[in-house]
Parts: structure tokens; C-alpha cells; sequence
């Protein structure tokens, strides 16, 4: 044991090592995760004499003929007992350690910096991130790329755009490599801040900077999200310049972007290069065609997909199952994700939902929701929707608050519909006020159409329009003087029809329905002049009737 004192002959190294083992609480299988840190280096140990006198009894101690047991480690102080903590409790210490031993003057390692960023980023501590960025010395953040990037990260990763931004700009050596780079553009990119990302890539191209493998996937999503093909080809001319033209992941970002952005024969052609196809090559090419509604090359893809050993992704399964018109292809695929034993998948089992709903199954759809071992709110509004014409969705909803799954905007569109369809006046009022009040969900254009509505298809026309006349003006579109106008038609309000088909004829000046129903609502009041003054209206826009 004395030889590791003194391996290093003018130095002692005193070393503080602090183990923080702790579990994940929001992890299915428990993880034992050691941090050691704080290693600092002390002063020099100058008295020479007490080394040579430890060296010179250690080679005597090893020539003794006698053996003597070696002592043993005291248990209490060895094996202490760990108490448990979670993983922000463990950096918690961790910082508070830190922050101690800065106020005492000792420096800290860059490398102690640069791994507890890398812990944060990791455990999604983004609070105990910032905390250590106020502990980093500016000098040295400023000077250090690699602790710079990683702080760019972190803020970029949990959306603190404009704090990750300022940090880039303060870097002087931003250009040495592509890492803060790739960062920032895909926290704009998470944002859905499409343009702010791809300018920040012209002006990485601009500089100079070298793009690596990770920076083009990250690119192309952002053109796939602008949706402009020629932004997204210049893109990938780039690629093809860089060397990356072979890369799997880029390839499999082109086949999604170019179906993003339209052009689903060019990611079809790019498709058909990949040597070697992954799931997320299928997938992609799976979710263009659907996208595009090319429903039998997206099931001939699917069946490709199959035959050839891959499985298709949840998301893929669940994006074909709603898409597809088929029942019969629905019922093949329900059968298959049996035989792979993921039908009880939540966002597989709400699709079937749908996709038997849509085709008036609505016994195997409610077969399916009454086994599902586990429901979530898009469950609920599956099963509700597909009763939307039928009182039951209603009760669906009543099941719904006592299992205490909490109902979003969707479900109260669902069920006002119903109520609307139904004519069910005072529980729709009823819950448009509980949608409100209890559950402070801000009405969106659908809630007010089906409330105009329902008002409308009640003969309540007046309270109809008062709905729109509070709402803001350039809040309401044609869906609700589309509802408005076929009511007064219902009921021969030409007043208020009148107004309705003005709007109607600004928003959508190309419509002929909306023409027709006026003409219809003054033939009903026998106003046959100002019927044949639409119909030549309709004549001069070039309307036919």
C-alpha cells in the first residue's frame, strides 16, 4: 500500500473521491450509477527525507523472512452504507461539492466541468446545467471549444434558444468544428424554427465551417419541414461534395425530405440506392407514400417491408392502418400484429379503433377498447369519435372523468359534434361551459362550429350569428359562415343567410355551394329577382350551376 504514496518521487497527490450511487425512479429496471469526482491535486511535499526513509523500510519489509498478516480495512469506515437517491439528488450533491470547494479557492479540472455537462445533458437536468454554467469561469469558457459546445447543447436540447445562441456567438474557435453547430440547428430545428435553421446552416456553410456525418441528417429535416424541394437540393448537392453520398443515415434523411417536400419519385430513386436498407429506410419510404396518399404503394412497400425481415416501426403501423381505405387490408394487418404479438402497442390498438370506426365496426371497436390492458386520452377520444353520431359518446365521456383521464380540446370537439348531430342542445351548452371552467380549455374554431351548429340545426339561428359577432373577426372562417348559411337555409332566415353568404363569398370566392344555398334560401322566400342576380353572378365568375 506505501508505494502508491510515493510513486510519484517530488509530489503527494491527495485525492478526494466522493461515489454517489443512486436509482433512477422514473427508470422500468433499476440502475446503479457511480459519479466520481473531484479529483484535485494538493501542494508539494518538499521534506525528500521522509520519502527516502519510506522507500528504504519498504525494501527491508520485503526481505523479512517472517510473514505477518496484513491488516485489515475497518469495515465501518470501508463499506460505509449508501443511502439511496435519485439521479438529480446525486448531481445536487454533486454541485453543491463543487460550489464548496470553488469558495475555498481550489481549481477545479476542465475535465470535471466538461463530464458533469455531459451528465446533465443525459439525465435531462437542464436546471443543474445552468446552475454549472454560472460556476464555469468565463475566461475559461470562452478559450475552451469543448466546454462551450457542450453548454451549447444542453440550452439547445431543452429549447433555451436565445441562451444557446448568445453562448455561440461569444465563442471565438466556433469554427474549428461542426459539433456547436449541429447543436443549434437542431434545437431550432425541435422548435419547429425551420428557417432559423437553415440559415444558421448557410451561415455555417459561409464560414467555412466543415460539416460532419451528424450535421446533413439534421439539415434535411429542417428542408423537409420548410418544404421547399430547391432549398432541399442544394442540400443535397452538398452531400454529394462532402463525401456523404453513401452514408445510410443521409440516405435515409433524403427519401424524407424529398417526400416532404413532394417529390416522391426522387425519393423513390434514392430509396433504390440504399445498399443496405434499415427500418428507418422502409419506414420512411412507407410514411412518403401515405403522406401522399398513394395508398397502394404505401401497401406494397408494407408487404415488401415484411417478406423481407423488417418490421415496420409503431408509428408506421399506425400511420398505414388510419390511412388506408381498405377494410380488408385493415383486417390483414390487425391479423399480422397479432401473430407479432404487439396489438396491445397503445398507439396500434387506438389505430384499429379508427380504422374499424370508420367502417361502421363499431362492436370490434369497442371489442378492442373494452381488452386494451392500458388507455390513454387519444384511447378516449378514439372510442368517443367513433360513437359521434350516437349517445353513447357521451357516456364514453362520463367513463372517461371516472377513470380520471383528463379530456383535451379534441375530445370536446367529438363530443359537441355528437350533440350537434343528435340535437342534444342543453348537454351541449353544458359542456362547452364544463370545457371552459373545469378543464380551462381556450375554445378553438371547431368547438364554435359545432356550437353554431348546434344552435342552427335547433332553429336558434340568432344565437348562431351572436356567437360569431363576439368572436374575433379575423378569427372566423369559412367553417363558420359555412354552418351559419346552411342553417338560415334549414330554417329560411334571409337576413342573417344574406350576411352568412357575403363573408362566404369574400373567403371563398370560388365556391358555388355557397352561391347555391342563397339562391336556394330566396326561392324559398319567393325572391325569384334576386335568385337569377346570383345566378348571373355566379355566370360572371365563371361558376357553373
Amino acid at each position: 500500500m506505501a508505494s502508491l504514496w510515493y510513486s510519484t518521487p517530488l509530489t503527494t497527490v491527495t485525492t478526494t473521491t466522493r461515489c454517489y450511487s443512486f436509482t433512477s425512479n422514473n427508470d422500468p429496471e433499476c440502475s446503479s450509477i457511480t459519479i466520481l469526482s473531484l479529483v484535485y491535486t494538493a501542494k508539494k511535499n518538499t521534506d525528500n527525507k521522509k520519502l527516502k526513509k519510506l522507500r528504504k523500510w519498504d525494501t527491508q519489509k520485503s526481505k523479512n523472512t517472517f510473514s505477518y498478516p496484513k491488516p485489515k480495512p475497518t469495515p465501518l469506515l470501508i463499506h460505509q452504507q449508501q443511502y439511496p437517491q435519485t439521479k438529480f439528488q446525486a448531481i445536487e450533491q454533486v454541485l453543491n461539492d463543487l460550489e464548496a470547494s470553488l469558495e475555498k479557492g481550489i481549481k477545479i479540472d476542465l475535465e470535471i466541468y466538461a463530464s458533469l455537462l455531459e451528465t446533465c445533458y443525459r439525465f435531462g437536468a437542464i436546471h443543474h446545467g445552468i446552475r454549472l454554467h454560472r460556476l464555469i469561469p468565463e475566461s475559461l469558457l470562452y478559450k475552451n471549444v469543448g466546454i462551450s459546445s457542450k453548454l451549447v447543447r444542453l440550452y439547445a436540447s431543452f429549447g433555451y434558444m436565445d441562451d444557446a445562441h448568445d453562448l455561440f456567438d461569444q465563442m471565438t474557435k466556433r469554427d474549428m468544428y461542426a459539433f456547436p453547430w449541429n447543436s443549434l440547428i437542431s434545437g431550432y430545428a425541435e422548435m419547429g424554427l425551420y428557417h432559423d435553421a437553415i440559415a444558421l446552416y448557410f451561415q455555417m456553410v459561409e464560414e467555412g465551417v466543415e460539416p460532419d456525418i451528424f450535421t446533413f441528417p439534421r439539415v434535411l429535416k429542417v428542408c423537409g419541414g420548410i418544404g421547399l424541394v430547391g432549398v432541399g437540393e442544394e442540400v443535397h448537392r452538398h452531400v454529394v461534395r462532402c463525401g456523404f453520398w453513401d452514408d445510410g443515415f443521409v440516405l435515409n434523411a433524403l427519401v424524407d425530405m424529398y417526400s416532404k417536400c413532394g417529390d416522391i419519385v426522387k425519393a423513390r430513386k434514392i430509396f433504390n440506392k440504399i445498399p443496405f436498407r434499415d427500418s428507418v429506410s422502409w419506414n420512411s419510404m412507407l410514411t412518403g407514400y401515405v403522406r401522399h396518399g398513394l395508398e397502394v404503394e404505401a401497401i406494397n412497400i408494407f408487404r415488401q417491408m415484411v417478406l423481407k425481415g423488417e418490421k415496420p416501426d409503431y408509428f408506421s403501423i399506425s400511420t398505414i392502418l388510419t390511412s388506408v381505405s381498405s377494410l380488408d387490408f385493415g383486417v390483414q394487418i390487425h391479423g399480422w400484429v397479432i401473430r407479432q404479438g404487439v396489438e396491445w402497442n397503445l398507439s396500434i390498438a387506438n389505430s384499429l379503433i379508427v380504422v374499424y370506426s370508420k367502417h361502421q365496426r363499431l362492436d370490434k371497436a369497442r371489442s378492442i377498447f373494452n381488452l386494451m390492458p392500458e388507455r390513454d386520452v387519444v384511447s378516449w377520444n378514439s372510442i368517443i369519435s367513433a360513437h359521434c353520431k350516437h349517445p353513447e359518446a357521451i357516456t364514453y365521456f362520463e367513463k372517461m372523468e371516472e377513470a380520471g383521464e383528463v379530456p383535451d380540446k379534441i375530445t370536446f370537439v367529438s363530443l359537441l359534434s355528437a350533440c350537434a348531430h343528435l340535437g342534444l342542445m342543453n348537454d351541449g351548452e353544458r359542456l362547452f361551459a364544463l370545457m371552459c371552467e373545469k378543464y380551462k380549455i381556450k375554445p378553438i374554431m371547431e368547438h364554435y362550429g359545432c356550437m353554431v351548429n348546434l344552435y342552427g340545426r335547433a332553429g336558434l339561428v340568432e344565437k348562431a350569428y351572436s356567437i360569431i359577432v363576439r368572436m374575433d373577426s379575423e378569427a372566423v372562417g369559412p367553417t363558420l359562415w359555412g354552418a351559419l348559411l346552411y342553417a338560415c337555409f334549414l330554417h329560411g332566415n334571409v337576413t342573417i343567410g344574406e350576411i352568412s353568404a357575403n363573408k362566404l363569398f369574400e373567403l371563398e370566392p370560388d365556391n358555388e355551394h355557397n352561391f347555391v344555398l342563397l339562391m336556394k334560401i330566396y326561392e324559398k322566400a319567393g325572391r325569384l329577382e334576386d335568385t337569377e342576380r346570383i345566378r348571373m353572378m355566379m355566370v360572371d365568375r365563371g361558376l357553373d350551376h
